[in-house]
């Protein structure tokens, strides 16, 4: 059985991550790296506690989504996930 990750009740598929390395009321907009999609098998699944653990090609991933998004994924489906990535501030260090 065929899922997309972005589609349906899982329309927030797509995963933000932002580091924060100064206060926020001095940060530029966040710049927007391309999303980068992947294709692969889920090996397990807590809907529950919005868990999931997708084997791509790429190696593997644990991900998280809002509790009870995942109703109806199962161990086994094949998921499409796409990942973006924002940076905010510098990661410079002293």
């Amino acid at each position: 059985m065929k899922r997309a990750l972005f589609g349906g009740s899982l329309a927030a598929a797509s995963l933000f991550l932002m580091a924060q390395a100064a206060p926020i009321e001095a940060q530029s907009p966040p710049a927007m790296a391309t999303p980068h999609t992947m294709s692969g098998e889920v090996t397990k699944v807590d809907p529950k506690r919005g868990w999931i653990d997708v084997k791509t090609p790429e190696g593997s991933m644990k991900l998280h989504f809002p509790p009870g998004s995942l109703e109806g994924v199962k161990k086994g489906d094949s998921v499409t996930v796409e990942l973006g990535m924002a940076t905010v501030g510098s990661a410079k260090t002293k």
